[in-house]
Formats: structure tokens, C-alpha cells, sequence
């Protein structure tokens, strides 16, 4: 079956972590990609070696010359088309085009861009092309139909990863120092303001601590003054970027999830493989990563954006509803409490860790091998195709 990919790749997310994955497995060897985005990112494109890769947007695919913006959406459909694809996954993007390209299926890959999507003639207009959709999670599949009643077919494959190398199973104990740690970007919806408020809390408490923060974004300077205005500097360290995270995740005792929105929670699911409980918001996909209370705890949000700005003078504001999993709704975006946060690293460390920490191991491999999404995501697309193969014939 001949793949195309058509995905921005001007920065390292979770989906393009996803793609990069499937992309260099045996089966998309001779798949191509179709680059929406001005540029590679670093991240990513050393993990694209010897790949069929061209942009959408330039004259050359080796030369920064690009098509002037009003023609783009015809050359995009053009160079669709010039792939000859039986399938074109579109990852977690909407595309602007004048017509359904003439040749390929159109297949849309959510990750969670369904959360933030304008609803306006472009998206209405995409997804109205579409001949199926694959959802992360189920909670992405419910946002479709929520907010967009989307007419096609929506086929759940629940993200996994490949397995991570040098994980430590041995016997763990929490020492003196809770070691605590996050991964993510640096923005304001991933909550990392709210992990650095309960850690000065943990330290009011008594407890010996030391928060260690993986990854870059434009709020990693707000972030250190917020820790420079709590007088927090020696508990926390900044350790940018990490293209490998097993060092991190084998040190840490406890993994903070504090998003507004999560659509699936791939560096939580990454923490379990390590046998590291998680703290995380009962929000969007994240109950689908991790079991509350059995290998993690699940908080409900409960502080408004404005409460917390307040308190730190970080914008945590996500302008669009996210889903509800227990009442199975849209809702407004709140945040962890940052106080029931450190209530629940006390409860971890008191009581639950050695059991957690051996349920974690259990959950992954019960739940997540990346065999099964690779054949579950084969199905899906196979199922896709067979499913438009069907509808012609009836005409």
C-alpha cells in the first residue's frame, strides 16, 4: 500500500515523536512524506535519514524559494496528486486545499489539534473530504464528534511507544530526597507552574526535595524567575532538551502530569515503562494512560487560569473546551491544585510506591506493546480503504 505523510515537522511534539517511530519501522520504508511546515526541526530531522521528503510550500524542495501564499492550496492538492498515494495520512493538522485531491484516500491522524480547531468553513471544508479518521484516544474521538459531528468512520488506536532501552527493574526505594521530575515543552498549558508551586509546598512541609524539568519552550525563562521568586533555585534544575530520557525517568521517584489538556499523555505512558507512579488531571486521554489508583493518582482541576496567573504570572489560558471522561462532555479548561498535588506525593511516598511502581510495569505491558499499535493502526488503515472501496462499488 503506497503512504503518503503529509505532517509538520517544524518542531519535536508527541505526534511527531509518533510519526518518527512509525515512519523508520520496516513497513513505511518506502513511504513518502510531504513536509506542510518551512523547515525541519533539528530533533527530528536526524531521525529522518534517507527519507523521501519534500515540501509543500517551496518551488525546489532543496531551495528556500517558496510558492507565493495565494497558490499554495492549489499546489498542495497538485503535489497530493503527484504522489499517486493509495492513502495520504494527515497528521493532526487541517490542510487547505480547493478540492479533494483526485487520487489517494484521505486519512486524518487526531492527536489532539481537534481540541483547538477554529470551527469555520477550512476545518468544515477538510474534514468533509476525509475517507476516515484514526483517534488517539477515545477522548480524541469524542471531541471529533462533539464539536464537529464528523461523518466518517473514527478508528481508536490508543498511542504506544517503542520500548524504551535500559530500564531499571530492580527494587526501588524512595531515599532522604524525593526526586521528582516532568517532561514536556515549555508552555504555559503544560502546567509546569503548578509542579514548581508544589514543590515550595512540599518544602514548607518538612520534605526534602528536587524537581528536575526535561525539555525547551518559550516560557523556560518566566519559569526559572517563578522558581527564582519562590527561592526554590537549589530544589529545582533545568535540564533542557533530552533526546534520550532513561537517565531521567531512572532517577526520578514521581512523574507530574499538571496540563490543562492532554489528549493522550505519551511521556506519562513513557514513566510507567520505568515503573514511576504519575500525579495527573482526570482530563482529555489521560485516565486511558494511566489507572488511577494503581499506578497513578488522578486529580480533578479545579483553579481557574486567572487564579493561577495570580499566583505565578504564568498564562495557563486554553482558550477551547476540553473533554470530560466522567460525564462524557466538553467543559471549560481548569487547573491542578497545587496544594491536592502535594497532598498526593505524601500519599505516594507513605503508602503506595512500592505497589505503584510494580503495577506501572504490569499496566505497560498488559496495555502498550508497540506491536499491537502497529497492527492495530494496519487494520485501521486497511479497514479505511476496504470501507471506500465499498462506497464506489455502490455507485
Amino acid at each position: 500500500m503506497k503512504t503518503l505523510h503529509v505532517i509538520n515537522l517544524g518542531k519535536l511534539g508527541g505526534v511527531e515523536r509518533l510519526f518518527l517511530e512509525y515512519i523508520n519501522g520496516e513497513n513505511a520504508k518506502n513511504d513518502q512524506i510531504l513536509c506542510i511546515g518551512d523547515h525541519i526541526g533539528e530533533e527530528i530531522f536526524s531521525q529522518l535519514k534517507n527519507k523521501n521528503i519534500r515540501f509543500a510550500n517551496r518551488i525546489c524542495s532543496t531551495l528556500k524559494i517558496k510558492y507565493p501564499s495565494f497558490i499554495r492550496k492549489y499546489v498542495l492538492k497538485r503535489k497530493i496528486e503527484q504522489a499517486n498515494a493509495d492513502l495520504v495520512i494527515v497528521w493532526d493538522l487541517v490542510l487547505s486545499l480547493p478540492a479533494k485531491p483526485s487520487k489517494g484516500k484521505i486519512v486524518y491522524y487526531d492527536h489532539g489539534c481537534s481540541w483547538r480547531y477554529k470551527h469555520n468553513k477550512k476545518t468544515l471544508r477538510f474534514l468533509a473530504m476525509l475517507d476516515g479518521c484514526i483517534s488517539a484516544s477515545h477522548a480524541s474521538k469524542r471531541v471529533l464528534q462533539l464539536r464537529f459531528n464528523l461523518p466518517c468512520s473514527i478508528h481508536v488506536v490508543v498511542d504506544r511507544i517503542l520500548t524504551p532501552k535500559c530500564i531499571n527493574k530492580s527494587s526501588k526505594e524512595i531515599g532522604d530526597c524525593i526526586k521528582i521530575g516532568t517532561a514536556s515543552r515549555l508552555v504555559g498549558l503544560k502546567g509546569v507552574s503548578v509542579s514548581i508551586l508544589m514543590i515550595k509546598e512540599l518544602i514548607n512541609r518538612g520534605y526534602k526535595v528536587k524537581f528536575y524539568i526535561a525539555g525547551k519552550g518559550p516560557d523556560h525563562e518566566d519559569l526559572k524567575a517563578l522558581v527564582n521568586k519562590l527561592g526554590i533555585e537549589h530544589y529545582v534544575e533545568f535540564l533542557g532538551f533530552q533526546q534520550d530520557l532513561s537517565s531521567f525517568f531512572n532517577n526520578i521517584d514521581i512523574y507530574m502530569s499538571t496540563p490543562v489538556t492532554e489528549p493522550f499523555g505519551l511521556s506519562c505512558m513513557e514513566a510507567l515503562y520505568y515503573g514511576v507512579p504519575v500525579i495527573f488531571p482526570m482530563i482529555d486521554g489521560q485516565p486511558e494512560v494511566i489507572k488511577d489508583g494503581y499506578c497513578g493518582i488522578g486529580l480533578i482541576p479545579k483553579v481557574t487560569p486567572e487564579e493561577h496567573y495570580s499566583d505565578t504570572g504564568i498564562n495557563v489560558d486554553f482558550p477551547h473546551k476540553i473533554y470530560d471522561p466522567t460525564n462524557d462532555c466538553l467543559s471549560e479548561a481548569f487547573i491542578l491544585s497545587h496544594i491536592e498535588c502535594a497532598d498526593a506525593v505524601e500519599k505516594i511516598i507513605k503508602g503506595f510506591y512500592k505497589e505503584y511502581r510494580i503495577n506501572a510495569f504490569k499496566h505497560v505491558d498488559e496495555c502498550f506493546r508497540y506491536e499491537k499499535f502497529k497492527d492495530e493502526l494496519h487494520t485501521a488503515l486497511m479497514t479505511i480503504n476496504n470501507e471506500e472501496d465499498i462506497k464506489n462499488n455502490d455507485y
